[in-house]
């Protein structure tokens, strides 16, 4: 057995819950996606019109910019 240990709390973001957002207006087209269910930093998510893939990343202060994948 190893000394290492793997905690799950390890990843777990001290700042409380991420921003999770429900639409975005799409960079590329301008049009407006609703997102069911949501989605948070880090996500991968597509206009629902032209097709483009974007990754969410939220700034600190909660901010939504999309950067094309």
């Amino acid at each position: 057995m190893s000394g290492y240990h793997y905690d799950d709390d390890d990843d777990k973001d001290v700042a409380g819950p991420k921003k999770k957002f429900f639409e975005f207006d799409c960079p590329s087209c301008n049009a407006n996606n609703p997102w069911g269910d949501g989605f948070v930093d880090g996500e991968e998510v597509n206009c629902h019109y032209c097709g483009t893939s974007f990754q969410a990343r939220i700034s600190d202060e909660g901010k939504l910019k999309l950067r094309e994948v």
